[in-house]
């Protein structure tokens, strides 16, 4: 399964990798069920925030309001891992909607 490969991959990057991994799996952000989503965040976030967070900030300016939300989603998940993912992303759909999030376009 491409959950599995996700967190294999992340657990055995070597270090001058790490970046390079982080946007293969962000080229998937937005896509997939609600499961696949949770899974992919949790694999970017397992990469460390100094690796992820200049691919989320790109992404972020995504036209596509799937790929902002679930960047929304992976940044609480990052800040707060012990929260739900299910509510993160729900409020991340209700900040891509009030046009909260760093970009508003779509």
């Amino acid at each position: 399964m491409v959950r599995t490969a996700w967190y294999a991959a992340v657990a055995l990057v070597p270090e001058n990798q790490r970046n390079w991994l982080a946007e293969k799996l962000a080229a998937s952000l937005g896509s997939g069920d609600e499961d696949i989503k949770r899974s992919l965040s949790r694999a970017l976030v397992g990469l460390g925030e100094e690796v992820i967070a200049p691919v989320l900030s790109a992404a972020a300016e995504h036209g596509d309001a799937a790929v902002r939300q679930h960047v929304e989603a992976t940044e609480r998940l990052l800040r707060d891992p012990d929260s739900g993912f299910a509510p993160s992303l729900k409020s991340a759909r209700r900040e891509v909607m009030l046009g909260r999030t760093k970009s508003t376009k779509g």
